[in-house]
């Protein structure tokens, strides 16, 4: 009986010792889990406000640049003004001029059907001259006729001047007609390119706040779930505690040595399961799909990609999680890697990733298909997929995802030359 009595305590020291062994080992491994999560949690609020700063000295210059663009926009305005004004008084002093150039040719033409019905004009002028009855009325007629022969003389003279006059005053219309036109295009670009920067500003601010909030909420979800389980845990260790000590109390001292070490093979054992189960988890690790190539790549990923031309509004982080992608909200880069994805080419999802992706070619050798970057919030901060014809497929702050010219003056300007050719 004592026998079977000590069998009975045995066994019951054994299992509780396995029991608070497995509480043990598998309460450090969850709460180094959880611990793993809180800490990449903070990693990541921390590498966001890093990126908050990052915004916000950012949005500081494109702030400054705003003003710049603004000024711009201020002094163009008001020299178009100017050369309206000045194109005013050219039209008035042109109108004034064209008056006493109509007035001219009616006297003139007046005289000359005087003189033709009269007769031969210089047959006139000799008539008038031998009609003088003296000397003297000779003289005078003589000098009236030479008065009146300068006089039409000035009149032409006149004529040809202010004719001239007009000829250059419209040619100068004209050139200010032209200045005031070219300065008008250089407004409207200057405009779409403040539209570009405020709408890209207003997208990061937004995005990193609602990142930064939805990291905060998890890491007080993650800290919630620590103290809850903290709570359990104390309570199973509490009770392995009082299931151990009892068995402890039911023993003989010479049989305490001998628990011990049937413990402390129990603690090994599920040490070295749990371990083993560890490196199994680790190796189960999915292999990338090889990536098709080719023009019918190339092809697929840009009707993929122009099937949601003028229907997907731009989301700045946009495109990296499943509801974004089915509600098709992208940011330049993501929509890339999607439209490509679809066509089984595995690309970057940055613009900091995609830049290195394939091989670089010159703007001279671009084709369709290859990666063209723009210099926008920063260096090759956006980037599109080149159709041909000047032309790229892109997905921008202003319109969503859209066809865009190369030759627009703001892409144009922020184009310094980067292509990536990512399919052969």
């Amino acid at each position: 009986m004592k026998k079977k009595l000590l069998s009975i305590s045995l066994s019951s020291i054994i299992g509780a010792s396995v029991l608070f062994s497995t509480f043990s080992s598998s309460a450090v491994f969850a709460n180094e889990v959880l611990d793993q999560k809180i800490e990449k949690k903070r990693d990541e609020i921390s590498a966001l406000q890093q990126q908050e700063e990052e915004m916000k000295a950012l949005v500081g210059k494109l702030d400054a640049k705003v003003e710049e663009t603004n000024a711009k926009i201020k002094a163009s305005e008001k020299d178009v003004a100017k050369t309206k004004d000045e194109a005013k008084a050219l039209e008035e002093k042109i109108a004034e001029v064209k008056k006493k150039i109509e007035a001219r040719y009616k006297m003139l033409e007046k005289r000359a059907r005087s003189i033709q019905q009269s007769g031969n004009g210089v047959t006139t002028y000799i008539d008038v001259l031998l009609g003088a009855e003296s000397f003297g009325d000779f003289v005078d007629r003589t000098v009236t006729l030479a008065k009146i022969v300068d006089a039409d003389k000035s009149i032409l003279e006149q004529q040809k001047e202010d004719i001239k006059t007009l000829e250059d005053s419209e040619a100068k219309l004209n050139e200010k007609l032209d200045k005031i036109k070219k300065e008008l295009k250089e407004i409207e670009g200057l405009k779409e390119e403040l539209t570009y920067q405020i709408n890209d500003q207003k997208s990061m601010l937004a995005t990193t706040k609602q990142q930064q909030n939805s990291a905060n909420a998890d890491l007080v979800d993650l800290e919630n779930q620590k103290s809850i389980w903290l709570d359990k845990e104390k309570e199973k260790q509490q009770k392995a505690e009082a299931q151990k000590q009892i068995a402890k109390e039911t023993t003989e001292n010479n049989e305490s040595s001998s628990e011990k070490s049937n413990e402390s093979k129990a603690t090994a054992t599920t040490s070295t399961t749990t371990t083993a189960s560890v490196k199994e988890e680790k190796a189960a690790t999915p292999t990338t799909p090889v990536s098709k190539q080719g023009v019918g790549a190339i092809e697929t990923a840009i009707t993929v990609g122009s099937s949601i031309v003028g229907n997907s509004p731009y989301k700045w982080g946009g495109g990296r999680t499943s509801a974004d992608i089915k509600n098709r909200l992208f940011d330049c880069s993501a929509f890339v890697h999607w439209a490509y994805a679809s066509a089984g080419v595995n690309l970057g999802w940055s613009t900091s990733e995609l830049v290195n992706n394939g091989r670089a070619v010159s703007a001279s050798e671009m084709k369709r298909g290859d990666l063209v970057f723009f210099d926008t919030y920063k260096t090759n901060g956006h980037v599109g997929i080149y159709l041909g014809n000047g032309t790229f497929l892109n997905d921008n702050s202003s319109h969503g995802v859209s066809i865009d010219s190369m030759n627009n003056t703001y892409w144009k300007g922020a184009f310094k030359g980067v292509v990536r050719r990512v399919v052969e």
